[in-house]
This record gives C-alpha cells, structure tokens and sequence, in this order.
C-alpha cells in the first residue's frame, strides 16, 4: 500500500512540473532598439538593451559578427573603424528562445568641404627619405619637408631621395573623388630632347578609424606601368648607415645589392641622420623601371606616359599645367584589384625607381613642391 502510494505522489510531482513547463512561454522581449538596419559612426556609442513585457526573467546573449560580447541585458558597441556589423541578440528560458539580428553600417568619415577650406596641402604627417645627396641639408631635412605646406606659388622643393623614401601629407578636408582628375602634385622635371624625370608614385588612403592619422590601408593610384612586367610588386630595400661620408649599400629582396655613390659637392652623410634607425633604413614599394641614359652625352631619365609626379609625361600634359594629376578611379590594393573610394584623407608620395645616378648628377629621387586638391577652384 506504501509503495502504490509513493508511486502514485511521484506521477503526481510529475505531472505539475510537466504543466509548469508546458505553461510556461518563450521570451516575450522588449528590445529597446526597434529596427533590423541602422547606421553608427564610428568611435560613437550606440547603447543596445532588451528588457522583459510580462515580468518574466530569461537569459541574455549579444553576438557581434559570431563572437559572445556580452550576457547581460545590454551591450554598448563602439566601432573603431568604418565598415559593416552584425549584432545578434538571443533571449532564453525553458521554453525556448527569441532572436534579432541588427545590420550596423558605419560609414567611412569624411570631413566635409566648407567656406573656409584650402586647395593646398595644410599638414605633413610624416617624412622619411632614403638616401641621397640632398639628404640632411635644407629641402631634405625634417624642417625642410614642411615647406610644400600652403600655396605652391610659395612652397619649397622637398626631396625624397632613392628609391622608397617617402613624405605623407593631408589637406583641411576630405578630397572627394569627382569625374577627371582628383589631385595636382608639382615637382620639378625637365622636358625636351634632354628630359630629366623623377617619378614617384602615389599612394592614398582614407581615415577608416577616425583618429585623423594615416594608419590605415594605403591604396596605389596605378600609373602607366603599373602593369609593365618590368615592374616589380612588393619590392623591398635596405640601406645601410655608412656613419659618415662614404658610399650608401644597399640590399633587395630580389637577391641584388649596390651603393648610392656620394659626390663631391655634398660632403656629408647621405643616409638620414634623422631616421629612427641609424643602423638601417628598411623601404618597400612598387619598383618601376629604369629609364636612365644619354642623349648624346647629355645624361638623361625619361618620363613614363602619366601615373607619376616629378615626371615630365606627355599623356599628362605636364608641358602646359606643370604638375602631374592623379585620378582616384585609379586606386588598386596590394592584389591589384580596383577599389572605389568616394573620398580620400591621405598622400604618400615615394621614389618610384633605383637609379643611383653619377657622381656629377646625383641619385634619381623624386621632389615634392607641393599639391592641390582639384575639386576646390
């Protein structure tokens, strides 16, 4: 009779906590953030929170792009750079659970255009040159590199050494990317019969992270030989710090070396005493082909059809506008695969080949004058 009874108590036990949980409903959530797509800005909170309708406790889960960030009832998401997020909310309880998914989209940003901006270069981030003779005198000195700053009918010439040494500048805005050229960038080639060019190429970026410096994905504006198989991806170089006035050796990632032979008419050190390393000078780029030699016995480096600065190129015009212009439609990344950029933030501007010259001439190393943003009249 006991064991009837404590059997009978048990089917009882069970059959409540069945009706319990069979009562018992999913989720009823009140989320406090309606919508499936909305837009952020980026280093800007948006406060994300799910609270209950009917009193009812459940458990709280916040994903964002597939990863747990949080299990309480809220979750605060500030995005540190511009592109595109998932943030999936999930309630749970017994009876089952609830879910909703947001579409995040933050936008790259742009400072905008206004009464008061400039066309012309208004800072210079950074300056580092490799090797050359104008090295460590007046336009290749830290000091010199902030001159292209302003108007170019009033900038200094800037020179950026061999191949690799780089100068990164901005404007006081967004330049945005219109139909035709985008950008003006003037240098100092010599045309005719006996051409002397120094090309250099150019890089842009956009500030993806809102922090206003140029730490973000670089994109090459792909010039005439950009495609060319003489043209060598990837390239690296490394100069190496004589201490004194002496030839400059170099090495390559392609197995080559060579020197950057000093002249007598700069009697100093070529390598930049103001670089962070003082034993060596690491520098990686596109290297374009040499276009060194003699016209009779004038030496001479012609110009490639358009793409660079510092170079006297015919498909450019450079003999009536006297600077080398830039399209942004141009921009590739690292694989070569076009990138559409609706506006840009940064320039970086660096010596496109290796040609160490002579002692009467110098090294090629492109010079900097100043730019323009061209869609500012």
């Amino acid at each position: 009779m006991k064991k009837s009874y404590l059997i009978l108590m048990l089917g009882v036990s069970t059959l409540v906590y069945s009706c319990k949980k069979d009562n018992e409903a999913i989720p009823d959530v009140n989320l406090f953030i309606k919508g499936e797509t909305m837009t952020g800005k980026v280093n800007t909170k948006t406060a994300f929170a799910a609270g209950t309708n009917n009193g009812k406790g459940f458990t709280h889960q916040w994903k964002l792009d597939g990863t747990v960030v949080s299990s309480a009832y809220n979750y605060e998401f500030t995005p540190l750079k511009a592109g595109t997020y998932i943030i999936e909310y999930t309630a749970s309880n017994n009876a089952g659970s609830f879910s909703h998914k947001y579409t995040v989209t933050v936008p790259i940003p742009v400072v905008e255009i206004t009464a008061n901006s400039t066309k012309f270069i208004t800072t210079v981030f950074e300056y580092l040159p490799a090797p050359g003779q104008f090295i460590n005198e007046g336009l290749g000195s830290l000091a010199g590199a902030q001159k292209i700053i302003g108007d170019v009918s009033k900038t200094s010439m800037v020179t950026l050494g061999g191949f690799g040494g780089y100068i990164i500048f901005g404007f006081d805005h967004s330049v945005v990317n219109n139909t035709g050229a985008d950008l003006a960038i003037y240098g100092n080639p010599i045309g005719g019969t006996t051409p002397f060019a120094e090309p250099g190429i150019v890089m842009v970026s956009q500030d993806i992270n809102g922090n206003g410096k140029p730490d973000d994905e670089w994109y090459e504006l792909a010039g005439s030989e950009y495609n060319n198989p003489l043209t060598i991806k990837n390239y690296e170089i490394t100069y190496t710090n004589p201490k004194g006035f002496a030839n400059v050796s170099w090495t390559d990632n392609q197995g080559s070396s060579g020197t950057y032979d000093v002249n007598n008419f700069h009697k100093h050190n070529f390598y930049p005493e103001f670089a962070p390393n003082q034993e060596k000078l690491t520098l990686k780029g596109t290297l374009l082909p040499s276009t060194w030699g003699k016209n009779g016995s004038i030496f001479i480096n012609s110009a490639f059809p358009w793409g660079y600065t510092d170079s006297w190129s015919i498909e450019d015009d450079y003999a009536t506008k006297r600077y080398n212009s830039f399209d942004l439609d141009w921009a590739v990344d690292q694989t070569g695969k076009k990138i559409v950029l609706q506006t840009i933030d940064f320039v970086k501007v660096y010596t496109g080949q290796r040609e160490k010259g002579n002692t009467l001439l110098g090294e090629v190393s492109t010079e900097v004058k100043g730019a323009v943003d061209l869609g500012i009249k």
